[in-house]
């Protein structure tokens, strides 16, 4: 290579010259060539129509919905930012956006991984129409939480677990549920050893002060009454069944 470097050299000026320019002309056209595509495919959107424009935004948008129907929500919610704050879809692209972490939710909360429900449901924003909904599933996981603690508590462990079911049904106006958990409550007394059932007159008397319900504290005497005989006849229970009864009583004057 060097000996052909100096035999260049050693050739006469004029002959070097068009050696040198044989060889940086075509280099000097295909760099220019290559240039030239790399700008046209980079700009080949600057000469694209309007119609054209339209059609590729609304593809972007159809390709997330199938991507999000098919629960592939990580390239839906890429298909949906390929479209601009300009286009016509960009709100409806920016609402299934929002839609996917209470998606992913409802997902999670049907297959009852409920800890990956309750961490999508979170990042729901404010701003996303299914927010309230997401809360009520949030509210929902909780009850289910604390359900699963009860069921597996003995003691005064359950009843202050039962005692978070009956304010969480309170908090959330569930006038059903909270009678279910009034009458879970009065199945386990009366199934419980006296000693128990003396624990669950006191575990009453509390509860019922906290109730607002008129026609909750009603039924709560009566059947409380229906069933005094046998507390009153029991030394263990007789003194916590008349105080219960005695505050019934002065809670509905």
């Amino acid at each position: 290579m060097l000996q052909q470097n100096i035999a260049v050299l050693s050739l006469p000026r004029t002959l070097k010259y068009n050696l040198i320019m044989n060889w940086i002309v075509p280099v000097r056209r295909l760099l220019g060539t290559l240039l030239l595509a790399l700008l046209l495919s980079n700009c080949s959107g600057l000469f694209e129509s309007e119609a054209e424009r339209q059609q590729r935004l609304a593809q972007h948008f159809e390709q997330g919905m199938r991507l999000f129907e098919q629960k592939a929500y990580t390239g839906a919610v890429e298909s949906f930012r390929q479209v601009p704050p300009e286009s016509a879809l960009y709100n409806r692209s920016l609402a299934m956006i929002r839609r996917v972490p209470y998606q992913r939710g409802r997902d999670f909360y049907e297959e009852q991984r409920y800890a990956d429900a309750s961490r999508q449901f979170r990042a729901v924003p404010v701003a996303a129409a299914e927010y309230d909904s997401a809360q009520n599933y949030l509210r929902e996981i909780e009850m289910i939480r604390i359900e699963q603690q009860y069921r597996e508590s003995r003691g005064d462990r359950r009843r202050e677990l039962l005692s978070q079911l009956v304010q969480k049904s309170r908090e959330n106006s569930d006038a059903k549920r909270l009678d279910e958990l009034l009458e879970r409550g009065r199945k386990e007394m009366m199934g419980s050893m006296p000693a128990e059932q003396r624990d669950w007159l006191a575990w009453f008397r509390k509860t019922m002060e906290g109730e607002t319900s008129r026609t909750v504290r009603q039924q709560m005497l009566e059947e409380m009454m229906q069933n005094f005989e046998q507390f009153a006849a029991e030394p263990t229970t007789r003194a916590a069944a008349i105080e219960l009864v005695a505050n019934l009583k002065l809670s509905l004057q």
